[in-house]
């Protein structure tokens, strides 16, 4: 049986209570904002078997063991001696302290009390790296101090796996030859040398041990220079009481950063029990009291708390009495409760004996003592100690479901931003957020189309490389201009929105569509680029390609949008474009008047669109005028015999909401008939859209009627795509003698379209055209040789290279503005250029002041102004077998070498 110690039970009471950590804050709970934890001295005689039972009582404590290490001094002293016997008493002293730490830092950072409650020695490591380095006392050589930080650069590559693997052999002969001997070089030295620079100026041992008390630096508070003189303390003069505390500061300092209490750091929090070192045998002999005393010296000079309970065994003989009075257990007021009341009346000037608590051990008692088993169930019990359980937020499956729910979070808000750029880039037709186009444009599900506007070269999602280079070519001349905006600030920077229907008609022919929406682009990027050349005065002119979608079915949206695009930028001050005569253009055109912003259109001619706003102004004639020529020219060729009857065959489309075919037709129907011609009208289904016009048929079947009489003419009123179809059936049906055809000016498309044109090699046809015959690659002026130089793809000298005049149109739409700026910035200087100043300014457009332009002169008449223009030029093209199309007359105003055709109608001017 073991002995049992008289008042045993007490002292293991005291022994749980000291080891055992609150739950918030530190000991002693009795006594708030005063943190101590006091040295716990045994003094009695025949403590061996006590100490045994102490060590198994910490061992076992539940719900875990607490981290705890005896050490004989007597033992570790007769090593030192030993060992070390080359060192004076003082160093030898130094070296018994630095034993001592090292054992208790290998227990406290092993796994025995668990993965996550191992303490991390980082600072007393490196203090006890740099003592170990040198074992003599002599005077290091000159580089000594470069071999100290070439061993301490190796010893923390090998602390880390990454900087150990790239630093290894095995490595370097991989990589040799295999990776770019930059990546070489960098990888291998570059790299780990600078990571232990900069981590001697930022790591936590190396920052903690310049600014600690001890050994204060007599360098210039450099890493290096204090390094040094613990590598050779001994050499250096230094003081062993001083190296001894460095030791003591560092090793406690490790133990308060690994219980320092901190929301995001669990294993702090888990730690509910203080660590124990047991120094068994102290005495002067074998210096253990000195070092207890410096342990005891550095709490006062720190005033540091450390979440460690040393606890000492002497004999009675040993202690001094005089110094400290020893409690015993059984007085009134317990040993530890006299030591919280001193505490309390304690100020801040603490005697290094102040931390002492000295506890007398009593005798065990002899077998068949009366007290002997109350004594042992009771000392049994008291023995079985208990420390706090972790918090549950602390806990392993309260971490785990942290993670897991941190990394459900994580995946979940990664996947609700993915899903949510996803559903961005889907409904902003694929650009991601930081597109600069991304904001302006959108994806039409119902028609899957791009619309809005892009300024930044976005080409909508389109097929045709053309087209993108051309927006390209648009985007570069917008840097540009902002570029000389900025400096040449007294020019002053407009913008001009151009709206085109860009892909395709409402049937999705988007070939027919790119190849007349890229033309028109490449007008008003050629108008830009002229005004933009060095030495022209005038606004700074900058472009914003704007798609409405197929047919302007979209056009209010793509107007809202230009609307809330003015509120940000207000050098907006006009629109050009607006492609087809359709009720779509109708609503487009009431948008923007709401939007406040005035519109000069390139290819509309529907004879109503300037009765639905004021602020409507465009280049091409209407259909009224349009139709008169028409009539006019069809009664020359019954005068000449070339139409054999004065009848015509009007074929026009069942579309109402094409408002270009109906007015046409409208109007052909009274100019000819003003000629004194039987017109015979005949609507057909447009495109393949014959379900939506139950019992109409379409253009294949309408242009099989043409054939059965063949001395009459054919005026066509529809759209080009639906012109192709009678002509597939025409020349299936007529054979080599077909009927005089006239298509309107939409037929100008097809005839712009070498490889369409060629499918009808053997008809003829003539079609009007709102532009000269020198719509050519090979035509002379401004627009053409711009073209030549921005689109080279576009002007091949080949044979066959025809443009359909819309380039020619947008060009002058953009003209009429710089003519509208030019009478502002003369009439008006210094005044600003707003929506309503240009809108009041393209009225001027007329007499003196008209646009000599591309596709002919662009004079809106009138002393206030018109909307459009007056005699406004249309030509006569006719393609034959040779395919090119060629001019056969023209009426009109146009500053050309050939006068207009003798039969046109009477002058628009000369009839006002």
């Amino acid at each position: 049986m073991e002995p049992v110690f008289a008042h045993a039970d007490k002292l293991f009471a005291l022994l749980n209570k000291l080891v055992r950590r609150p739950r918030k804050g530190e000991l002693p709970p009795e006594v708030p904002d005063r943190d101590a934890i006091p040295v716990l001295g045994l003094v009695g005689d025949r403590q061996d078997r006590l100490v045994e039972q102490v060590r198994r009582a910490l061992g076992e404590a539940q719900p875990r063991r607490v981290p705890h290490e005896v050490i004989d001094m007597d033992e570790r002293w007769d090593e030192v001696a030993g060992d070390r016997a080359d060192l004076a008493p003082d160093w030898q002293r130094s070296e018994l302290c630095r034993r001592v730490l090292v054992q208790l830092a290998q227990e406290y950072s092993s796994a025995r009390g668990g993965h996550d409650r191992r303490v991390r020695f980082r600072r007393f490591g490196l203090v006890n790296w740099l003592l170990e380095m040198t074992c003599t006392d002599e005077e290091p050589d000159s580089r000594h101090d470069q071999g100290m930080l070439s061993r301490l650069r190796h010893r923390e590559f090998e602390r880390r796996p990454v900087l150990g693997f790239l630093r290894s052999p095995g490595t370097e002969v991989a990589l040799q030859g295999k990776v770019p001997w930059w990546a070489y070089v960098f990888g291998l030295y570059v790299l780990p040398l600078m990571w232990f620079r900069a981590w001697r100026v930022l790591g936590s041992e190396y920052r903690w041990l310049l600014r600690q008390p001890y050994m204060a630096p007599g360098d210039p508070g450099t890493f290096a220079g204090f390094a040094l003189r613990l590598t050779q303390p001994r050499w250096g003069r230094e003081d062993p009481d001083q190296v001894v505390k460095l030791m003591i500061n560092a090793f406690l300092e490790d133990l308060r950063v690994a219980y320092r209490r901190r929301l995001w750091r669990r294993r702090a929090a888990r730690r509910t029990a203080y660590c124990v070192a047991f120094l068994r045998g102290v005495s002067d002999a074998n210096r253990g009291r000195a070092l207890v005393r410096s342990f005891m010296e550095v709490r006062r000079e720190t005033g540091a708390f450390d979440p460690l309970l040393i606890i000492t065994s002497c004999t009675e003989d040993e202690h001094d009495h005089e110094r400290t009075r020893v409690r015993s257990l059984t007085e009134e007021l317990t040993p530890y409760e006299a030591w919280c009341e001193r505490l309390r009346s304690a100020g801040r000037s603490r005697g290094a004996d102040f931390w002492y608590l000295p506890v007398r051990v009593p005798a065990p008692l002899p077998d068949g003592h009366p007290d002997l088993e109350a004594q042992n169930e009771c000392t049994s019990a008291a023995r079985r100690f208990t420390v706090g359980r972790p918090p549950a937020w602390a806990g392993r499956a309260a971490t785990t479901g942290a993670v897991a729910l941190a990394l459900a979070l994580v995946v979940g808000g990664v996947g609700g931003m993915v899903e949510r750029d996803e559903r961005w880039e889907k409904a902003h037709c694929g650009l991601a957020r930081s597109d600069a186009d991304a904001a302006t444009v959108t994806w039409q599900e119902k028609t899957g189309e791009c619309v809005g506007v892009a300024s930044h070269g976005f080409a909508f999602k389109a097929d045709d490389r053309k087209l993108d280079g051309t927006l390209k070519v648009i985007a570069a001349q917008n840097r540009r201009a902002e570029k000389i905006h900025r400096m040449s600030r007294n020019r002053p920077l407009v913008t001009l929105v151009h709206v085109s229907a860009m892909f395709s008609s409402p049937d999705n022919e988007p070939s027919e569509a790119l190849s007349y929406a890229r033309e028109q682009l490449q007008g008003v990027a050629s108008a830009q680029w002229r005004q933009l050349g060095p030495g022209v005065r005038g606004p700074v002119l900058r472009i914003l390609p704007a798609n409405a979608g197929s047919g302007m079915r979209y056009g209010t949206e793509v107007a809202a949008m230009v609307g809330g695009m003015m509120e940000s930028d207000p050098t907006i001050v006009g629109v050009t474009g607006l492609d087809e005569s359709r009720q779509a253009t109708v609503r487009t055109i009431g948008a923007l008047t709401r939007a406040g912003l005035p519109m000069v259109a390139t290819t509309p001619s529907a004879d109503t669109l300037d009765d639905h706003s004021p602020l409507y102004h465009q280049v091409s004639p209407q259909n009224w005028r349009e139709a008169e020529v028409a009539a006019a020219y069809a009664g020359e060729l019954f005068e000449t015999g070339k139409v054999k009857k004065r009848e015509v065959l009007v074929l026009y489309s069942a579309d109402r909401s094409d408002a270009y075919s109906r007015t046409l037709w409208e109007d052909v129907r009274k100019a000819f008939e003003g000629k004194d011609f039987v017109v015979t009208p005949r609507k057909f289904a447009p495109g393949s859209r014959t379900d939506a016009f139950s019992g109409t048929p379409g253009a294949n079947s309408v242009g099989q009627d043409v054939c059965h009489d063949k001395k009459r003419m054919v005026f066509f009123a529809g759209r080009s795509e639906d012109f192709e179809d009678v002509l597939h059936s025409v020349d299936s049906i007529c054979g080599s003698s077909e009927p005089f055809i006239l298509g309107g000016d939409d037929v100008a498309r097809l005839g712009a379209d070498a490889a369409r044109r060629s499918a009808f090699h053997r008809l003829t046809y003539d079609f009007l055209d709102f532009t000269p015959n020198t719509a050519s690659c090979d035509g002379s002026g401004n627009l053409y040789s711009t073209m030549k130089e921005l689109f080279q793809e576009e002007c091949p000298p080949v044979a066959t290279t025809y443009l359909d005049g819309h380039a020619a149109l947008a060009f002058d739409a953009v003209s009429v503005y710089l003519r509208a700026f030019s009478y502002l910035m003369e009439k008006a200087r210094g005044m600003e250029l707003t929506p309503h100043a240009v809108w009041q300014a393209l009225g001027t457009v007329h007499g003196d002041r008209a646009l000599d332009g591309e596709s002919g002169v662009v004079d809106f008449g009138g002393e206030a102004g018109g909307h459009t223009p007056v005699d406004k030029l249309i030509s006569i093209q006719r393609v034959d077998s040779d395919g090119l199309p060629a001019q056969r007359a023209y009426c009109g105003r146009w500053t050309g070498k050939t006068p207009a055709a003798h039969w046109c109608p009477a002058s628009e001017a000369g009839a006002s």
